[in-house]
């Protein structure tokens, strides 16, 4: 009886105490290899050897069951009714794919020789809608010229005007869809991740500080930015010089969702602008750019990535330009003129060049609001990882 108590409290505690090991391992396995097809392998399925497989892979192993290297195997199939793009790690430490049994103490003597443990997960990374740290920066979406558009100027979005107080549209005219949950839009407009169009990370982008949000004849061009205020998580929005220089380098914790109408701010917030720039840039600065990645940043000392990544908005540019010519803000949450969030971009804020700030664009970890509209495929640059199972 008392080799049996010992038993059951020594090699039953071992058993548990490894089936835990092993939850972990496989939990660290899963997210690595999500992370991995989100920011490092596009294919879907993942290639049998690739970076998703070995990043969960080997993350799995990094974890110890009882002191020794569990087995693991990778597999990228999605549970039934989960949607996304996923990674299952299943790990071993019962004598199965290369592992080892769990040892036996006193089980011995009851002629127990060996024991064993297995855990699973499931993680997915999918594309999220909204963020939590938006910047006071609303970036106009990219549109595709139509060089026949009468009177029109290439480099400057042409599409609505204004003759003899009814708003006319041009014909042809510049082209502009919005990105929507099933990717970029077919005429090929708007900021992508890559095929069939060009891959917009990497790339240089600069917002163009300036832009009086109260004219109603600035032309819209590449880069075009708007100051805009962000939500207050009270109903109301933060405006003001000093809120917005604060917003630029400090995250305010309430959500901006794609598809909610930011307020703009009432002037151009040059001041500001370079203000909150020296104060994000003095969050890391040392932080570069060297030409594919952020080099010499403080992460992940500091934080789980560099804190000059930041997200900014996309606004639908036709929407504004229209409502700009018929003179209907009717939709915006607080009175004056407002922009439609389409897409929210990661960027990382790297010098300013004047007034503007110059930077270089990529993914960003986001979050899910119910109900809210979603960019999907190709024009999807927030994601969202979380376990599944």
């Amino acid at each position: 009886m008392l080799t049996a108590l010992l038993t059951f409290v020594v090699d039953y505690g071992v058993l548990w105490l490894s089936r835990g090991q092993a939850q972990d391992a496989a939990d660290a396995g899963a997210l690595a290899g999500a992370i991995a097809r989100a920011y490092d392998e596009s294919a879907n399925p993942p290639a049998a050897n690739g970076k998703a497989f070995q990043s969960a892979q080997k993350t799995a192993q990094a974890n110890a069951v009882w002191q020794g290297t569990p087995g693991v195997q990778v597999s990228f199939a999605c549970p039934a009714g989960v949607v996304g793009n996923c990674v299952r790690a299943d790990v071993y430490r019962d004598g199965q794919f290369g592992s080892t049994s769990l040892p036996m103490f006193f089980g011995k003597l009851l002629n127990i020789s060996s024991q064993g443990v297995w855990a699973t997960a499931t993680a997915r990374w999918v594309n999220a809608n909204a963020t939590e740290c938006m910047r006071p920066f609303s970036v106009a979406d990219k549109w595709i010229n139509n060089p026949l558009t009468p009177g029109g100027t290439v480099g400057v979005y042409d599409r609505w005007t204004k003759v003899g107080g009814n708003v006319v549209e041009l014909n042809p005219h510049d082209i502009y869809t919005p990105p929507d949950g099933n990717g970029p839009a077919a005429d090929g407009s708007g900021f992508h991740l890559g095929p069939p169009y060009p891959d917009d990370r990497g790339s240089e982008q600069t917002l163009k500080a300036g832009n009086n949000p109260n004219s109603n004849t600035d032309p819209i061009t590449p880069g075009w930015t708007l100051p805009v205020q962000l939500p207050d998580g009270a109903g109301g929005y933060e405006g003001g010089a000093n809120n917005y220089r604060a917003n630029i380098a400090t995250c305010v914790g309430n959500p901006v969702t794609i598809g909610d109408y930011l307020p703009t701010e009432t002037g151009v917030m040059n001041g500001p602008t370079s203000q909150g720039f020296a104060d994000l840039k003095a969050t890391d600065p040392n932080a570069t750019w060297n030409g594919t990645t952020i080099a010499s940043s403080c992460a992940p000392g500091c934080a789980p990535f560099s804190p000059r990544i930041v997200p900014i908005a996309v606004f639908d540019l036709d929407d504004f330009q229209h409502r700009r010519a018929s003179g209907d803000w009717s939709v915006c949450p607080v009175g004056g003129r407002c922009v439609h969030v389409v897409n929210i971009l990661g960027f990382f804020a790297d010098r300013m060049s004047g007034n503007d700030i110059v930077g270089y664009l990529m993914s960003y970890p986001g979050v899910f609001v119910n109900g809210a509209p979603n960019v999907g495929g190709g024009a999807g640059f927030l994601t969202s990882i979380q376990l599944v199972r």
